[in-house]
């Protein structure tokens, strides 16, 4: 299978489609050898800024020397662009040989993936493959039932500015989107939170951490607070 040949199959109809849940995407990395459980994660939600705060995060890993794994949704230019090491997104012929090896226990499996969870486990493929040392990984959406979150505890769970989106799928309101988010927060993971508008949308997050005994790091924005971190 092609590059281009990857990307028509992952993108064909009966991929198609958004269902929230953990179960097809559990099923079929099974089915591969669990590679996820290979791999140390740096998890990101949130409404906005979430991309730009995995690149960001990914290229600082990779400059103190770890080889860095990205996986982003959606991509910008060139579908390749959604999984990549050191910088350097995924080939086609890579993309193509791990297509080919997902594609028949996908195929076998009576619940089908979706699009995404099958990117997903395509995905944690190509990073056990390039052996990375960490992988900065974005949901797709939401969080608690994000294809993403079949991992375990990450190195860091970080949730970026939360608003309304998506909320057909995960609720009407800032604090119910918020509870979904910090869905990623994992026992004993550390957490980065970006200041809310709303202090009810961090308490939603800082119960999360409280039931789950994960340490919260809460980023202050503050004019005040930015200048007695200066000095």
């Amino acid at each position: 299978m092609t590059g281009e040949e990857a990307i028509a199959y992952i993108e064909h109809i009966p991929w198609q489609g958004v269902r929230l849940g953990l179960e097809r995407t559990r099923e079929l990395l099974e089915k591969l050898g669990n590679p996820e459980k290979n791999l140390r994660f740096v998890h990101i939600a949130g409404t906005n800024g979430k991309g730009s705060t995995a690149a960001m995060l990914a290229a600082v890993l990779q400059s103190a020397g770890y080889r860095t794994g990205l996986y982003i949704s959606p991509f910008l230019q060139v579908f390749n662009e959604r999984m990549s090491v050191n910088g350097t997104m995924i080939s086609g012929e890579e993309l193509g040989e791990i297509t080919e090896q997902v594609r028949f226990s996908a195929e076998a499996m009576e619940d089908r993936p979706t699009e995404f969870e099958l990117m997903t486990a395509i995905a944690f493929l190509y990073f056990r493959r390039q052996h990375c040392d960490i992988v900065v990984l974005e949901v797709g959406m939401g969080g608690r039932l994000d294809s993403t979150n079949v991992i375990g505890s990450p190195e860091a769970a970080v949730i970026c500015n939360i608003g309304l989106d998506h909320v057909k799928e995960l609720g009407g309101t800032v604090e119910q989107i918020a509870f979904e988010k910090a869905g990623i927060i994992k026992p004993g993971c550390e957490v980065v939170l970006y200041q809310p508008e709303k202090d009810s949308v961090a308490q939603v997050v800082r119960t999360a951490c409280r039931e789950r005994n994960a340490a919260l790091h809460e980023v202050d924005f503050s004019p005040i607070a930015a200048f007695e971190e200066f000095y």
